[in-house]
């Protein structure tokens, strides 16, 4: 009688694809927990104080402006080209800048005083107002 090899032997141990199905399980449980805490009221709070910046930069160009010019910008477009006007020196601003949602600033005049908006993404907090008084 010929000897017969002996049965393999099993080696016990995880498979790749378990291995895969056990990460993208934990993938999904990380996922569904960081959507509960807070990291989009973080990131709302970081772009509003970036467009408090913007618009500050923005308030700025427009006095400078107005000291140049003697009268205020027809629009914010007049800060970065030239508007055609006696006493222009600019560019006041390399470009215009969006809020830091994407969306652009809006600018409204009335005679030396004027009002830069941003509706700030639409978030709970509501608009970010800077408003100027006299020239």
């Amino acid at each position: 009688m010929d000897p017969q090899p002996p049965p393999p032997t099993r080696v016990s141990g995880f498979t790749l694809l378990e291995i895969m199905l056990v990460i993208v399980i934990i993938g999904v449980i990380a996922m569904v927990a960081l959507n509960n805490i807070d990291i989009v009221g973080t990131s709302n709070e970081a772009r509003r104080t970036a467009t408090e910046s913007i618009i500050g930069q923005t308030s700025t160009a427009v006095n400078t402006y107005y000291l140049h010019v003697a009268k205020m910008p027809p629009s914010l477009d007049a800060l970065v080209r030239d508007p055609g006007v006696r006493g222009w020196k600019g560019p006041y601003l390399l470009n215009l800048k969006p809020d830091a949602w994407g969306d652009p600033l809006q600018y409204s005049v009335q005679g030396s005083s004027f009002e830069i908006r941003s509706n700030a993404g639409g978030t709970e907090d509501g608009p970010i107002v800077v408003t100027n008084r006299g020239g």
